[in-house]
């Protein structure tokens, strides 16, 4: 067996280490947020580092830096005792959706003003392709996904990019909400009715009516998110991880 000093003179084994530490980060990250999207792991749950070992087959350490990368990404929340799902209260979201409406407000005129013809059907396409998810059995991380890649296009097209940076960043308080909503029965068609509202304002570069669909659809995803919440929250914790 080699020992560690012979990396020295193997530089592409520190390579091949770094992308192995890469792929097993990547299981944990995949695992952890398709648990929580399926609400396997439940808001206020704590995961504990050992399970998670278990379940990805994964080091300590690297499990460890995973569940640090989920909280910087708004998925998990640190708390003394460790990571808890996070999820915002309903005054966070509040807060959160006051600033977002007037982002997607200022999106929303200036793609109304200067988006070109092919920008508005490639945002079309991307209407598509979560109405075409929508009609399947629910996947809240591809939906989750489609509706991403709709707002990234109209943040794009409207030429804001810093308002992409800040959205982004909202949606990471957000995540779980979102993701518990998709999983409602019924809520994919809905969401996807309701953004085919946006997209058919834009396409008739009617600003005012954009913007009111924008604040229609963010506000039965938030009533639905906490709904489908409020339900997780009377049974049992989730027995993902284990």
């Amino acid at each position: 067996m080699e020992h560690e000093g012979s990396w020295a003179k193997k530089p592409h084994s520190r390579l091949e280490s770094a992308s192995v530490m890469a792929d097993s980060r990547d299981r944990v990250l995949r695992t952890v947020r398709e648990d929580i999207c399926w609400s396997r792991l439940v808001p206020g749950q704590r995961l504990d580092v050992n399970l998670v070992v278990g379940r990805t087959g994964v080091s300590r350490s690297v499990v460890r830096q995973a569940l640090r990368d989920l909280c910087d990404q708004g998925w998990l929340t640190i708390v003394d005792e460790g990571c808890v799902v996070g999820v915002p209260s309903p005054e966070e979201a509040a807060e959160i959706d006051e600033v977002r409406r007037a982002l997607e407000e200022v999106t929303v005129r200036r793609f109304v003003a200067h988006a070109s013809d092919a920008q508005l059907r490639a945002l079309h396409g991307a209407l598509m392709e979560f109405e075409d998810l929508a009609e399947l059995p629910p996947d809240p991380s591809a939906l989750l996904q489609a509706r991403d890649n709709f707002y990234g296009l109209l943040v794009r097209a409207a030429g804001v990019m810093v308002t992409l940076d800040a959205l982004a960043k909202l949606r990471a308080r957000i995540i779980v909400l979102m993701c518990a909503s998709l999983c409602s029965p019924g809520r994919a068609r809905a969401a996807g009715a309701e953004l085919r509202a946006v997209y058919e304002a834009l396409a008739d570069r009617d600003a005012e009516r954009a913007v009111l669909a924008c604040a229609t659809h963010v506000d039965r995803s938030y009533e639905a998110g906490f709904r489908a919440l409020a339900a997780l929250g009377g049974s049992e914790p989730g027995t993902a991880l284990h």
